[in-house]
C-alpha cells in the first residue's frame, strides 16, 4: 500500500540543512547509478555517517515526514531535493532557434516582465553560433544537454523552423527539461510527465507563462512505499 504525499516545501533553510540536502542528493544519484531503486532513512544515515534522527528531523523540517520503516523511491526523491535546492525554478530558460522569432523573443520586454530570463540560445547555424543577441550567447545545439544539466534549467523554448521542432523537443526531453514552450506551428509530441505549451507569436506571454507556472507547480507528487 502506497502513500501519496504532496509536500509544502520550505525553501528557507539554514546553511547546515542545505549542505546535508546537497550531500543526500549526491548520495541518491550514486545509489541510482548503482542500480538502487528505493532507499530508507537508515541507509541514508549510515552512508552519510550522521544519526538517523538527524535525517528524520531534516526531512520533517522541509515538510516531508517519512516513517522510519518506509522506503522511498530514489528518482522521485532526487526530484524533490532538486526542487527544494532551487534546481527547477521557472525563472530561467533556454531558447532553441536563434532566427527571427527567437531573436524577437529574446529581446521581448514581455518576457522580462514575466520575471523570465533567457540564459542561452541554441542553433545549428555555424554563421551565428558564438555571436549574441542582447547579451544572450548563441551556442551549438549539441551543447544543450550538458548546459541544461549544469545550470538546472527546467524550461525550454522552441522557435526553430517547424521541420526541426520535433527533434528539438526530443533533445530537450532527453536533457531533463521538464517544460517545453513551443512557438512553432508544428504539432510536436513529448514524453509523459513533460509539460507542453503551444503558443502563437501574438499571444499574451505573461498570461501564458502564468498558466505554465500553475501547471508546473502541480506536476510532481512524491510517492512513498512501505518497506
Amino acid at each position: 500500500m502506497g502513500i501519496t504525499l504532496i509536500s509544502k516545501i520550505k525553501i528557507s533553510m539554514e546553511t547546515t540543512e542545505r549542505n546535508y540536502l546537497s550531500q543526500m542528493l549526491t548520495l541518491l544519484r550514486f545509489l541510482k547509478l548503482r542500480g538502487r531503486t528505493y532507499v530508507n532513512i537508515q541507509t541514508l544515515a549510515d552512508q552519510m555517517r550522521i544519526p538517523k534522527e538527524t535525517i528524520y528531523n531534516l526531512l520533517t523540517d522541509i515538510g516531508l515526514g517519512i516513517p522510519a520503516n518506509y522506503e522511498f523511491e530514489i528518482g522521485q526523491s532526487m526530484d524533490l531535493l532538486e526542487t527544494i535546492l532551487g534546481h527547477h525554478i521557472l525563472n530561467e530558460a533556454f531558447i532553441a532557434g536563434a532566427g527571427k522569432m527567437g531573436s524577437r523573443l529574446i529581446k521581448s520586454e514581455e518576457f522580462r516582465n514575466c520575471g523570465l530570463k533567457i540564459t542561452a540560445a541554441f542553433d545549428i547555424d555555424l554563421a551565428i553560433i558564438g555571436t549574441d543577441i542582447n547579451g544572450v550567447k548563441i551556442v551549438n545545439i549539441e551543447k544543450l544537454a550538458s548546459l541544461a544539466h549544469r545550470m538546472h534549467i527546467a524550461l525550454g523554448i522552441i522557435t526553430t523552423p517547424p521541420d526541426q521542432s520535433q527533434q528539438t523537443a526530443e533533445i530537450m526531453a532527453e536533457s531533463k527539461i521538464q517544460v517545453i514552450w513551443n512557438f512553432t506551428p508544428a504539432k510536436i509530441k513529448v514524453p509523459q510527465g513533460i509539460i507542453l505549451e503551444n503558443t502563437s507569436p501574438g499571444a499574451n506571454l505573461k498570461q501564458v507563462f502564468h498558466s505554465i507556472t500553475e501547471r508546473y507547480q502541480t506536476l510532481r507528487p512524491w510517492i512513498l512505499y512501505p518497506k
